[in-house]
């Protein structure tokens, strides 16, 4: 099925079963589903695997400018999460953000005077390019398109959470002039995603942590939120539908977030999936729930234990999308895997009949 079922599951339309989204890195599972060395030929063997496996969607952002990339010749420790993470699709994170002494530096900053920010048509055409290059690599699957930089993500990027928070509290009328030329420059990629045939759109902005949301719920009303919308609408106004993601438990402001525009939640498991999928799940796509904890250190039987509960949960409801919160790194035992690919089909048909394992 997959384009299919994940494109009826997005219009909120029921298919045979749940619909699947993954962001798979386990190596050796990709390489034992998919028979192919993921060493050698890493995209070929990942999309192998997810074909294997009946997946519906893939995982996708993109953001054609990145803080990262412009502030490679500051001081910084840039490191290459590899072994520990994915031998096959490392991942790079910046650890040390040595170039930030003040939060002064933060409110002064301005990307525009900074960094060549490019027309909204080149911005479109880079797109255009790597949106293309994956869509022929995953050929039958529904490839969204995506950000991982909706507006507050630019500032974590680039001074790291900390100072970013710091700033936040310390002057709200001076961060919010920062703030708002990030959001100018999401408002441009925006635009450019919406010269795109992309139908749904993945919007990540790490605004929570598992204990909730960062910053008062008032605060982001004033300053956070108003841009979702901007943002949003001019994907919208193309009839593209809005994802938004974000680590932690977003289960405070999850009205605020539906009030801004978003079509769908892509939640981990802190947030309260139950009073999320009671209140939207009939009009709002769901996606996640299921605990990587579970799958990293649980039994087999805690595996299949918990598909059922998100199943149990939110299953029935047409939009939802059974998966695994963040990714699947390769310290995810072989025989999980095994067990949760297995239970998510099996337990995933619908009607939703949870039997016993």
């Amino acid at each position: 099925m997959g384009y299919d079922r994940a494109f009826s599951a997005l219009h909120l339309e029921e298919a045979d079963r749940v619909a699947q989204v993954e962001f798979l890195s386990n190596t050796e599972f990709i390489a034992e589903v998919s028979g192919l060395n993921p060493m050698l030929s890493p995209e070929e063997a990942r999309s192998r695997a997810y074909s294997m496996l009946d997946i519906d969607m893939i995982w996708f952002t993109y953001n054609p400018l990145d803080p990262w990339g412009f502030l490679k010749n500051k001081e910084g420790f840039f490191e290459v999460r590899g072994d520990s993470w994915s031998k096959a699709y490392p991942t790079t994170w910046r650890k040390i953000f040595n170039n930030v002494k003040s939060v002064e530096e933060i409110y002064s900053f301005n990307p525009f005077e900074s960094w060549n920010v490019p027309s909204v048509q080149e911005i479109a055409k880079r797109i255009y390019e790597e949106y293309n290059r994956v869509r022929l690599n995953y050929s039958g699957l529904l490839i969204p398109g995506g950000t991982y930089h909706t507006c507050l993500m630019w500032l974590i990027k680039a001074f790291g959470l900390e100072w970013t928070v710091k700033a936040a509290y310390r002057d709200p009328k001076a961060f919010k002039r920062v703030l708002d030329l990030f959001g100018e420059i999401s408002l441009l990629e925006a635009k450019a995603w919406a010269q795109t045939n992309i139908e749904a759109f993945i919007s990540h902005d790490d605004i929570c942590s598992t204990r909730g949301p960062f910053f008062p719920i008032s605060w982001m009303r004033k300053y956070l939120f108003p841009w979702y919308k901007r943002i949003w609408h001019e994907l919208k106004s193309r009839g593209i539908i809005v994802l938004f993601c974000t680590d932690g438990d977003m289960t405070s402001i999850v009205d605020d977030i539906a009030e801004s525009g978003a079509d769908g939640f892509i939640i981990e498991e802190c947030c309260n999936l139950k009073s999320i999928a009671d209140k939207y799940g009939n009009e709002k796509v769901i996606i996640g729930g299921v605990d990587i904890g579970i799958l990293t250190y649980g039994t087999v039987q805690d595996v299949i234990g918990e598909v059922k509960r998100c199943l149990e949960t939110a299953g029935a409801y047409p939009g939802y999308f059974i998966n695994v919160s963040g990714s699947i790194p390769d310290n995810v035992p072989l025989k999980n895997l095994e067990a949760y690919f297995k239970a998510a089909r099996k337990y995933g048909r619908r009607p939703i009949r949870l039997s016993k394992p």
